[in-house]
């Protein structure tokens, strides 16, 4: 058994996006935002015209969880959606200017997140930092495709085949 203290690479890992995590949402909350639908509207900001199909893999979302999230931003009056002339089943996304007016005033939150967040370290200790977590980040996605293309299966199918075994009175 692996305990927080034999897997110090992993829990430092876990510590500082919790860490990190907590620091976003203190910065947002006076604009009731989230750090979820801040980084949306930093990507639609940055890829105006992106469709919410696109927006959820930038997101590393589900179609229906970011569907979700545009309509609570489209409520809020930050995103527009408009259709696809060529596909009715995609919509291309857009800041109102009230969205593009927070975003821009939340630059400054932005850089000061990372002026303390990278406080005390290089420019070289920085770009070896990135690429050491990029190098891991990408490790850890190619384990998991590797995985997905082998066992395909969703949560969902599993706790049905679960319950189909025990009620099958095989357990």
């Amino acid at each position: 058994m692996i305990t927080k203290h034999d897997d110090l690479l992993g829990t430092l890992v876990h510590d500082v996006a919790h860490l990190l995590r907590l620091d976003i949402d203190r910065r947002v909350a006076p604009h009731n935002l989230t750090r979820i639908k801040w980084l949306a509207l930093g990507v639609i900001h940055r890829t105006p015209g992106l469709t919410q199909s696109e927006l959820a893999t930038e997101l590393e979302l589900g179609a229906a969880a970011v569907g979700r999230l545009v309509d609570r931003l489209e409520d809020r009056e930050f995103v527009l959606r408009s259709q696809s002339p060529d596909d009715r089943r995609a919509y291309f996304l857009s800041l109102t200017p009230a969205a593009e007016k927070l975003v821009r005033s939340l630059d400054s939150t932005a850089h000061e997140m990372r002026e303390t967040l990278l406080d005390g370290l290089s420019e070289q200790e920085v770009s070896l930092l990135n690429r050491g977590l990029n190098k891991v980040k990408s490790n850890l996605q190619r384990v998991s495709a590797a995985i997905a293309s082998v066992v395909p299966i969703r949560m969902e199918t599993c706790a049905e085949l679960q319950s189909t075994l025990q009620s099958a009175s095989l357990f």
